[in-house]
């Protein structure tokens, strides 16, 4: 999108007959901390739509017109999410506040287009098919004719919002170089795929492209470009080094015997194919983000860090250790303050981290995805109540100590309701329990130790 018609975030998405919604709307409220991207985070048991809610907003902001995200259109019945459709009438639409998207894809013939209408408004479809608008109609069929009679955007003029995606399995590959040349591939290619949004060649190369403009700057005098190159490789490394507590992290590229792009990891220079699969992990997506974001063409000269944009993460804490968990959101809020960030995550250790955030709890109901909550996110939970209260979680211990404790408290109770005279399945049960763990002994002396009172209570009363 052009300056001066350029969305700055997503306001709300409604989703009809897509995946396991029926009619759901979900609204983004914006975040309070300015120094703070918005974060929106996506939990919910597997199968309650996190994913499908993802892919539906870069399919809203992929399809139909070139750049309001920057990537090239995608006709819809080529968008993973068609297949998630389940209707003639499926419908996803997007608010981005003077902006309206709704992608709509006929699957079947003779499904009049005013069946077709828009799930934020409810109004006809058909008002929104006007050339230059921000909305998508189209099958398979007559997709490349509406998009003939949208006026397209030019990705290559500048650009003052963007959007990105990548999936939950995340991986990286050996920086290898065969010679140092300018990455020709546009910034935005495949930038909203998800699966495909990570190139660790492209990413080599850019890396290795950027060291060696940043040295011709400086023999040419020009300090100023040569800080400018190096702050592109810097802040990846500032960002992935604080997430992973080693400040001296670092890109090394090149040796006596080749240019491959490898890093300094906890004081050693290591092949990026060879980084535990959590750094990896990490390395491969903010490592690519930064690229897209240095490679993208601005409207001004605002620092990178400081660039509006929609950035799209499934599962968040993939492959991550739970004290990388915790941090991830933090240090990620505060390198892009004016980002909006909508992830999924199965981890209490991401939720609890969340400031300035709304945990967003999906649930089924019957057959069906319903968005049960959208809370505030509170630093200083506990992670056993953000498990109780966002997973849903109460138990402490593992399924089958918790099956124990059960028969252990079933039996205790038959004891105080005078249906047993036996208290030796109880002792055996104390017994199988105590010998888990310490901590579990303790719990059992307590309650041990509440059944003697009350057994005493009940003989001299």
């Amino acid at each position: 999108m052009t300056v001066g018609d350029s969305p700055t975030r997503i306001a709300r998405i409604a989703l009809r007959d897509v995946g396991p919604f029926r009619d759901v709307s979900l609204e983004l409220p914006p975040g309070s901390d300015p120094t703070r991207a918005d974060v929106y985070l996506l939990t919910g048991q597997n199968g309650t739509g996190k994913s499908t809610i993802l892919y539906a907003l870069a399919a809203a902001i992929q399809c139909g017109h070139s750049g309001l995200g920057g990537e090239k259109p995608l006709p819809m019945h080529q968008h993973s999410i068609a297949r998630r459709f389940r209707t003639p009438t499926a419908t996803i639409a997007i608010d981005m506040g003077r902006f309206r998207r709704v992608v709509a894809w006929k699957r079947l013939d003779g499904v009049p287009r005013e069946s077709i209408t828009d799930p934020i408004g409810g109004s006809d479809l058909r008002r929104y098919l006007i050339p230059g608008d921000l909305a998508y109609y189209g099958n398979e069929h007559d997709v490349h004719r509406y998009d003939e009679a949208v006026k397209a955007v030019d990705v290559e003029r500048p650009l003052s919002w963007a959007a990105f995606a990548y999936a939950g399995k995340r991986s990286i590959q050996r920086g290898t170089i065969e010679a140092i040349v300018e990455p020709r591939t546009p910034p935005f290619e495949n930038s909203l795929s998800f699966d495909q949004s990570t190139d660790s060649g492209l990413l080599a190369y850019w890396i290795a492209s950027q060291q060696f403009k940043h040295l011709k700057a400086r023999m040419a005098g020009d300090e100023i470009r040569a800080a400018r190159f190096q702050r592109s490789i810097t802040d990846i490394a500032r960002i992935v080094g604080e997430l992973v507590d080693d400040p001296t992290f670092e890109f090394d590229t090149g040796t006596v015997d080749d240019n491959d792009v490898r890093v300094r990891y906890r004081g050693e220079k290591v092949d990026l194919d060879l980084l535990p699969d959590g750094l990896k992990s990490i390395v491969s997506w903010i490592a690519d983000l930064l690229m897209r974001l240095d490679r993208t063409p601005w409207v001004d000269d605002l620092p990178v860090l400081e660039r509006p944009f929609l950035l799209l993460l499934d599962e968040i804490d993939i492959h991550l250790h739970p004290a990388w968990q915790r941090k991830v959101l933090p240090v990620v809020q505060r390198m892009f303050p004016n980002a909006q960030i909508i992830a999924s995550t199965h981890s209490p250790f991401v939720v609890a981290s969340a400031t300035d955030a709304h945990i967003i709890s999906l649930a089924m109901k019957g057959a069906e995805a319903v968005v049960e909550s959208v809370v505030p996110g509170h630093l200083g939970i506990s992670y056993s109540a953000v498990l109780r209260s966002i997973f849903g979680i109460d138990s402490e211990f593992d399924v089958d100590t918790e099956a124990k404790f059960d028969e252990f408290r079933a039996a205790r109770d038959r004891l105080l309701r005078g249906e047993s005279t036996d208290r030796a399945p109880v002792d055996e049960l104390a017994r199988q329990l105590s010998e888990r763990s310490e901590e579990v002994a303790q719990l059992i002396g307590y309650e041990l130790r509440q059944l003697d009172r009350l057994l005493a209570q009940r003989a001299t009363g």
